[in-house]
C-alpha cells in the first residue's frame, strides 16, 4: 500500500514513493527508474564497439542512477575489485557497452 504517491521525474524516468512493507508494517522509501532506454542505449553502443581501438579511458557500461545508488550504498563503487567483479556479473551484462570480455 502506497502512503505517498509517485514523485515522477520525466527527464530521468525516476520515481520515488513511500509504501508500507507487508511483513513489518513499516514505511519503506522506494526509488524506481525505467531502465529500458538506458539498456537500449547500451546495446546500440555495444553494437558499434571496436575491440581494436584502444584508448586510456574505455566506456564499458551505462549504469542507471538507481543501480549506481544501490552499488554505492553497498560499498561496491568504492572498491575497484568489487566493482570490476560486478561489471563482469550477469546482472550487469545488459548494461555493458563493450564486447563483454572479463575486465
Amino acid at each position: 500500500m502506497r502512503l505517498l504517491y509517485d514523485n515522477y521525474q520525466p527527464a530521468t524516468g525516476r520515481s520515488t514513493y513511500v509504501e508500507v512493507d507487508d511483513e513489518t508494517g513499516l514505511p519503506v522509501v522506494v526509488q524506481a527508474q525505467d531502465t529500458q532506454p538506458i539498456v537500449e542505449s547500451a546495446k546500440a553502443i555495444a553494437s558499434s564497439f571496436d575491440p581494436w581501438r584502444r584508448t586510456e579511458v574505455q566506456h564499458v557500461a551505462r549504469i542507471p542512477l538507481v543501480i549506481w545508488q544501490r552499488l554505492n550504498r553497498l560499498g561496491i563503487t568504492k572498491d575497484p575489485a568489487a566493482f570490476r567483479a560486478w561489471l563482469n556479473s550477469r546482472e550487469a551484462r545488459l548494461l555493458r557497452t563493450d564486447d563483454g570480455r572479463i575486465l
